[in-house]
């Protein structure tokens, strides 16, 4: 059977970096946790992310599963659907051990990532 793919490639424009509503739901209507929770998760992404390519370059594919699956559990409680449906899709290619789609995943998930860093950076 062959394994359906999914173009996570639109993900990015299809879902918001930050979906305030579901932080605030997810967080009680709490808006200052809601923010903080996402800010503690803005502030670990370079050492996910220096995780994730570590394990990357040494095809370590279930450790990469492992640390995408972890940096989920962070995702789910802050409302930034664009990098946990990235996450997903590159937990699911670790799964696989397909270092192809892995690369272009985690291509995706740091792209996401700086994009969730830029929506909740305060401009001056």
């Amino acid at each position: 059977m062959e394994e359906k793919r999914v173009n996570t490639e639109s993900i990015a424009t299809d879902l918001p970096a930050w979906d305030e509503a579901a932080a605030l739901e997810i967080a009680g209507d709490n808006l200052d946790l809601a923010r903080e929770l996402v800010q503690m998760l803005v502030r670990g992404l370079p050492q996910d992310l220096s995780d994730l390519r570590r394990c990357f370059q040494a095809s370590d594919w279930p450790l990469l599963t492992a640390t995408a699956h972890r940096m989920r559990g962070a995702t789910s409680y802050c409302g930034v659907p664009a990098l946990d449906a990235h996450l997903k899709a590159l937990e699911d290619s670790a799964k696989a051990g397909d270092r192809e789609r892995v690369d272009a995943e985690l291509a995706q998930v740091v792209r996401e990532a700086e994009r969730l860093t830029r929506t909740m950076t305060p401009t001056e």
